[in-house]
């Protein structure tokens, strides 16, 4: 699990790199775009898991109340 400083930090790179990202892009610098994307996805991803573990955590407390 994710404790609320790793959270922070994950914005905020998150934020940083969607920046760059949408620089890169009206800049038709595409490659750049691509990695900067890339990262992008990679956090989105990360995001994703995490909501399904905490999901899924919720769960289990709530079946054994």
């Amino acid at each position: 699990m994710m404790n609320k400083r790793q959270l922070i930090l994950m914005a905020i790179f998150t934020a940083i790199e969607t920046y760059y990202f949408n620089e890169a892009m009206m800049a038709e610098q595409y490659l750049i775009a691509g990695f900067w994307g890339f990262l992008v996805a990679r956090n989105l991803q990360v995001s994703y898991v995490m909501s399904k573990i905490v999901a899924t955590i919720d769960r289990h407390i709530q079946k054994r109340k």
